[in-house]
């Protein structure tokens, strides 16, 4: 995602944000074979994304979770919760 959305040179970077040390950060990252050093250096480029970035983030969404006997369904898409948000589709209220 950094890659694609807050690289300076990507074409997905539409609110042309360009900061030096996020983009030393990210190909020393790309290199960095040490899983603690590389966590390290994306947490601060999330940093440097939140304090300085170019995104306006309008909301977070918050989905609850439950189950209940009185809901079937058939297969359950493997991607997403609420499956694959297509819950309201594929979901029907179960009979007695």
């Amino acid at each position: 995602m950094f890659t694609q959305a807050f690289a300076a040179d990507s074409s997905w970077n539409e609110s042309f944000w360009k900061n030096p040390p996020f983009n030393e950060l990210l190909v020393q990252a790309r290199a960095e074979t040490d899983e603690a050093k590389r966590a390290a250096m994306y947490a601060e480029m999330q940093q440097l994304t939140h304090d300085d970035g170019g995104s306006i983030v309008l909301v977070f969404n918050n989905f609850v979770s439950a189950q209940s006997k009185k809901l079937a369904h058939g297969d359950v898409a493997p991607n997403w919760e609420n499956d694959g948000l297509k819950m309201a589709e594929r979901w029907w209220i179960a009979t007695a």
